[in-house]
């Protein structure tokens, strides 16, 4: 199929002046595609990803240390069980871990899409830290029933 098949005939270029400013810039030999606001917005975006990536590391490093320290005087006979402990630490650094490949994933979808994105890693960053809290509840509520002794005394 050609153009002169085409009713109405090729596509007809808009003057560079008449459009959209930055695709006018573009024709007129300009060479970047990150004008200031947009690398204002990738710079924030790349670093709260970074923060983000190094609480989950920085959880994992602390919640195995957490573990394996917890765990070293947990034993049936004190009715303890290593499973709340390696639940909260789970919940923690799992959950951050998901949330963190996410962001990253509508971060560089909205990239993609010239869209701003800056929004999408700070609401990435407090829900890591929300979920970094509810495993530190968890990891704190097991350390609190595993170590707690009876305080109901009874009365003569």
């Amino acid at each position: 199929m050609t153009w002169s098949n085409v009713p109405g005939g090729p596509p007809q270029s808009t003057p560079p002046g008449s459009g959209d400013p930055q695709r006018a810039a573009w024709e007129r030999g300009g060479t970047t595609l990150f004008p200031p606001a947009k690398l204002a917005d990738r710079i924030s975006t790349v670093l709260l990803l970074a923060f983000g990536a190094v609480m989950t590391i920085v959880t994992a490093v602390v919640g195995i240390i957490a573990v394996i320290s917890a765990t070293a005087t947990c034993d049936a006979s004190a009715g303890c069980s290593p499973g709340s402990y390696i639940g909260g630490t789970a919940i923690a650094v799992g959950g951050a871990f998901v949330i963190g490949v996410a962001t990253v994933v509508l971060a560089i979808g909205a990239w993609i899409r010239r869209r701003s994105s800056w929004w999408i890693a700070a609401v990435g960053f407090v829900l890591a830290i929300a979920v970094i809290t509810w495993g530190g509840v968890v990891f704190a509520g097991a350390a609190d029933s595993g170590t707690a002794s009876s305080s109901v005394g009874t009365t003569a």
